[in-house]
């Protein structure tokens, strides 16, 4: 009697499907395995040999803007590859990735995984 009333063997009712639910649990699971990636050294490995690679340049006394400028776009690029290179490694698309990350309540992300992008948590 029990299962009847529980939510997992609840019919939706007519017309209602559980299609935001299954929006949500599938966000949920694309923003928990973004966090893992950008957790791993398959993320920090490449953007710590940018940045040691890229630091002699702002050693400098001198203001290179241009030289600066130039470092920022690869460094963008970099991070643009890494996110395209995720995304087709779980079969998404930049796009819903955004709208995950734009959709999940931060309440849902551990403490551990805000400590790690650079979030306080609550």
């Amino acid at each position: 009697m029990l299962r009847r009333f529980s939510k997992k063997n609840r019919n939706p009712p007519d017309g209602a499907t559980g299609s935001t639910n299954d929006n949500e649990r599938k966000y949920k699971k694309l923003v928990k395995k973004f966090l893992e990636f950008i957790t791993s050294p398959v993320w920090s490995i490449p953007i710590a040999s940018f940045i040691e690679g890229q630091s002699v340049v702002f050693d400098r006394a001198q203001m290179e803007t241009e030289v600066y400028i130039e470092i920022h776009k690869e460094y963008s690029q970099l991070i643009d590859t890494l996110i395209e290179c995720f995304c087709e490694d779980v079969g998404t698309t930049p796009a819903e990735l955004i709208e995950a990350i734009k959709t999940i309540n931060q309440q849902d992300i551990s403490h551990h995984y805000k400590r790690s992008i650079g979030g306080r948590p609550k």
